[in-house]
């Protein structure tokens, strides 16, 4: 469960916004990205983000999405995310170029990553810029962790730590939002087993935390969410 405060602060934000799990899901749907693209929240809420709005770049058919989320991507690949241009499907059937900024948002240490794309549709990306700043701002105030704001490139591939098969179905379902006793009665173990693999995965990671445990695994390529 995501913390509403989240969903509250893009509510009121001046650019389109919408959040999505790391399965792709459509969570969240703000007022401004309705009138963007055209599409109401009970249009999209529940949907996958790359079936609704189709993102393509320059010159290509396939939507961008379909090879991986941005915010993802960036996150295996250790960069912190920029300002994307895509044509994004519009509700009446038009394509619209739009600049959009994904960003990566950690609500506590139980919480999964919380995929948010924040867009607009003017032609110059300074606006959403200063928009995107306001957001995080507000955020980081709230206490929230920008996680895409710090990713790091530190860790060379000869140190990539080597998870179990158990471990990694744990992890995955860590990300997936599930807690543990929702991951006990899927892989049918004891709690205890379960608690047991989350902290050894979290010793190999270095990480203090689930989240950046989840983070870490997405950034080393240990951990996919295709």
């Amino acid at each position: 469960m995501f913390p509403e405060s989240i969903f509250e602060t893009l509510s009121t934000a001046s650019i389109g916004a919408y959040a999505v799990n790391v399965e792709q899901t459509i969570l969240f749907w703000n007022r401004s990205a309705q009138q963007i693209l055209g599409y109401s929240s009970d249009r999209v809420l529940g949907r996958r983000c790359y079936d609704v709005l189709v993102g393509t770049t320059a010159g290509s058919l396939t939507p961008e999405c379909l090879a991986g989320c941005p915010s993802i991507l960036c996150l295996q690949s250790g960069q912190i995310p920029g300002i994307l241009r895509l044509q994004m499907l519009c509700a009446s059937g038009s394509r619209m170029w739009v600049s959009l900024t994904p960003m990566v948002i950690g609500g506590g240490q139980n919480d999964p990553p919380l995929l948010v794309h924040l867009f607009s549709d003017g032609p110059e990306p300074e606006g959403l810029d200063m928009a995107a700043e306001s957001v995080r701002h507000e955020l980081s105030q709230g206490g929230y962790d920008i996680v895409s704001d710090r990713v790091s490139t530190d860790v060379a591939p000869s140190e990539t730590p080597s998870l179990t098969s158990r471990e990694l179905e744990v992890l995955r379902l860590v990300a997936l939002g599930s807690h543990v006793s929702d991951i006990s009665a899927e892989l049918h173990i004891s709690p205890h087993t379960v608690r047991n693999h989350i902290r050894n995965f979290r010793s190999k990671l270095g990480a203090n935390t689930r989240l950046e445990a989840v983070v870490d695994a997405l950034r080393l390529g240990i951990l996919q969410l295709d």
